[in-house]
């Protein structure tokens, strides 16, 4: 059914170990080093590097280690910060778990060997029930944290591992499932069960607030990605569709498309540069992962055109550029991840109720 689409999705390598579900993935920013989580309590890390010397088109992914964590339930969500030497991780237990190596402070670039010891440095108590979703700022002095409690906290890292609440923001009527930082600014975003997203600022006079709710989705949203220039929010829903909101002014996002293209709840959404294919311009806006309930994994090309009511204006145009059903088999796909690293645009990875995660690379057809 998809043979006409110019580009396809081929799986990399499939990633085993995890005795439960596998809830999310993410990609250390600065090392070859990607990290899943799931409900079995345990964080495992993969490194990754070219197969052979001479080609570079074909990755290995080898197991480094695995973290017990020590969380007593669930670890739901991890997040790298921009250094890549300090993991997040969100739990049911309503804790979030600051994770880094030993001597990590005074080591130099990649010198340390990933495979040493992990510590739990740091421990962020505050939530009262299941902790969602967790994220580093850009300038990863700010972390973010939501719960089903309906909260959103946010944290400023100090030095030492320490960690001070700067705000708890209860704009939320239910559950929160994800946070999401903008990439070169200090403004959050937050999406919950009440099927809003709130948008939040700090005001220097005073503490964080919401600044701007954004409705449309007619039930949960799920997830949320900034495009890679900022200019742009994409949210993902329940009721499966994907929006993209564009920043019209400096502190207002409104709506100007909708993507329909699951037949399921959208769970995750993930939005990177993308690489042009057979050297054409990937899309000026770059390329949009989706996947859910439905299996599937969708990646759009968006980019901003010639609006077909008013060649005068400019919109946003999307396309599906490849797309595979059946993922992760019968299961329920929870995560999609970009790869962020330079020369890796073309490389996702995602995680499964199978327990699996699995790599993934967009191709020319």
């Amino acid at each position: 059914m998809d043979q006409d689409l110019p580009a396809k999705i081929e799986q990399i390598s499939q990633l085993e170990g995890h005795d439960d579900r596998a809830w999310h993935v993410a990609w250390n920013p600065a090392r070859p080093i990607l990290a899943s989580c799931s409900a079995d309590k345990n964080v495992r890390l993969y490194n990754y590097s070219p197969s052979s010397p001479s080609e570079d088109s074909s990755l290995s992914f080898s197991h480094i280690t695995t973290i017990p964590t020590g969380h007593a339930k669930t670890v739901r969500a991890i997040a790298w910060s921009p250094s890549g030497k300090t993991l997040a991780t969100a739990s049911f237990d309503s804790n979030i778990g600051i994770w880094a190596q030993e001597g990590e402070e005074e080591s130099e670039g990649d010198a340390l060997n990933a495979s040493g010891e992990w510590e739990c440095m740091s421990l962020l108590e505050g939530h009262e029930t299941e902790c969602k979703s967790v994220a580093y700022s850009s300038s990863g002095n700010l972390l973010a944290s939501c719960s089903r409690d309906k909260t959103v906290w946010i944290w400023e890292a100090h030095p030492d591992y320490d960690f001070e609440c700067m705000g708890v923001l209860m704009e939320h009527s239910q559950d929160v499932k994800c946070v999401a930082w903008h990439p070169t600014e200090e403004i959050l975003a937050s999406a919950s069960y009440d099927d809003t997203i709130k948008l939040y600022i700090d005001d220097p006079q005073e503490d964080w607030f919401c600044f701007q709710t954004l409705t449309g989705h007619d039930s949960t949203v799920w997830t949320l990605a900034f495009s890679p220039d900022g200019r742009y929010l994409a949210s993902g829903s329940d009721d499966c569709t994907i929006r993209i909101w564009e920043r019209v002014q400096e502190h207002k996002w409104e709506c100007v498309d909708v993507l329909e293209g699951h037949e399921r709840s959208v769970y995750s959404i993930s939005w990177g540069k993308g690489k042009g294919l057979d050297g054409s311009d990937a899309g000026s806006l770059g390329w949009l992962a989706s996947t859910g309930g439905d299996g599937i994994i969708n990646v759009w090309e968006l980019g901003v055109g010639p609006n077909p009511k008013d060649p005068s204006k400019k919109s946003v145009t999307h396309k599906v550029i490849a797309r595979i059903s059946q993922a992760h088999d019968v299961h329920d796909v929870n995560c999609v991840v970009w790869c962020p690293r330079k020369g890796f645009e073309d490389l996702f990875a995602t995680a499964g109720d199978d327990g699996l995660v699995r790599v993934w690379k967009v191709v020319p057809s």
